[in-house]
């Protein structure tokens, strides 16, 4: 964990998306006879009454000259055989293998589309300076339930020596979670980990530390590139293993895993900000501060600040540790402070769309959180 800095990200939303006319309901449509048709994936007959009712839904595909539900339409060219796109044969049943989806995509529709359907991708992830991977689930705030569940404690294999400028030991230092559910976890040797968020299994990556001399230690947010798309960069600010005011801002390339440098962070803070992003294509940060928190929507293109910021005042105390993530809405922010005597580890919630700053919701907690992520599946607006 570093000294007055705590890293953490976030991201947040993707819903599921549906085809008009195609809910599974029957119409009013009048028929007669044997009358059938296929709407999208249902398979509909006559009725005795003379309407259209639904006989079967497809679990793939529907093709009257085949009789109805088949595995795939071979006027698509391609289906899908469990998590591989195949050709069609003429009868409607799979052929040969095209190609299989990866991490995190499914097939669906003859073609390998990203997954925001897994269990488990719409959670909060946390990790503390003991190696302790948890979930946060916000559902649970207000209910009997703990809204934290410990999966299991972090073993990546990082070097033992520290970045340059870093005073404590190699321990986690900031975390991101991507849409597959894979948590990017930099380490203050400068290293990213792969974690899987199911069992806190760690791999390495290519990420080369130390980048240009100047990315040492940093924040680490995943936005999506349009509103409500499947395709996402992870944003990265900071740079340097002090938590001083600015700092760089750049993106990660998501095949070499270079790093681009693209401006520089604003340099209003006391000290130096975490990220969180959203489904929604937005990048904010949070600057703690004894005595001025805020978050600050910031543009992707240069790291400038976008807007007004939302300001929760003073944090009552040092800031030894911050992690950021958006959820539903709301920006939950994992905040470590000393006041000389105690330490207090909170939860704290900030309203996004009103910018009302709701207050500490959970207190002296057991962990000191110094990363936390959420994926661009998670929820932007819960209704």
């Amino acid at each position: 964990m570093r000294p007055l800095i705590l890293l953490a990200l976030a991201l947040a939303a993707c819903g599921p998306s549906t085809s008009a006319g195609d809910d599974g309901g029957d119409d009013t449509t009048e028929c007669s006879g044997d009358a059938e048709r296929c709407v999208g994936n249902l398979y509909q007959v006559c009725n005795d009454d003379g309407m259209f009712v639904t006989a079967e839904s497809c679990a793939q595909a529907c093709n009257l000259d085949l009789g109805g539900c088949v595995a795939c339409d071979p006027l698509m060219g391609t289906g899908c055989n469990g998590n591989d796109v195949v050709t069609c044969n003429a009868d409607g049943t799979p052929g040969e293998v095209v190609e299989t989806c990866g991490n995190g995509e499914i097939c669906e529709g003859g073609a390998c589309t990203r997954d925001c359907t897994a269990d488990g991708v719409d959670l909060i992830y946390v990790v503390d300076e003991t190696y302790n991977l948890l979930s946060f689930d916000p559902r649970k705030l207000g209910t009997a339930d703990d809204p934290f569940t410990l999966i299991g404690a972090l073993s990546c294999p990082a070097s033992s020596t520290p970045v340059p400028g870093w005073l404590g030991g190699v321990t986690p230092f900031s975390m991101s979670v991507d849409r597959t559910g894979i948590a990017w976890v930099l380490y203050t040797s400068g290293q990213i980990f792969h974690v899987q968020t199911s069992n806190a299994q760690c791999s390495a990556t290519s990420f080369a530390p130390q980048q240009g001399g100047q990315w040492l230690l940093f924040g680490m947010g995943f936005v999506t590139d349009t509103a409500g798309g499947d395709t996402e960069k992870l944003y990265i600010g900071g740079g340097a293993p002090e938590a001083t005011p600015g700092g760089l801002f750049g993106v990660v390339d998501g095949t070499t895993l270079a790093v681009e440098t693209l401006g520089n962070l604003p340099n209003t803070g006391e000290y130096s900000p975490e990220f969180t992003g959203t489904g929604a294509a937005e990048l904010f940060g949070f600057f703690p501060g004894t005595s001025n928190a805020f978050v600050q929507q910031l543009d992707k293109a240069t790291g400038a600040a976008v807007g007004s910021p939302m300001s929760m005042g003073g944090l009552g105390g040092t800031v030894s540790a911050w992690a950021f993530a958006q959820w539903g809405g709301k920006f939950y922010i994992f905040v470590t402070t000393t006041d000389g005597l105690s330490t207090n580890s909170t939860v704290r919630v900030i309203d996004r769309q009103t910018g009302n700053y709701e207050g500490a919701i959970l207190q002296n907690l057991p962990y000191t959180i110094v990363g936390a992520g959420v994926s661009t599946c998670a929820p932007v607006v819960v209704e």
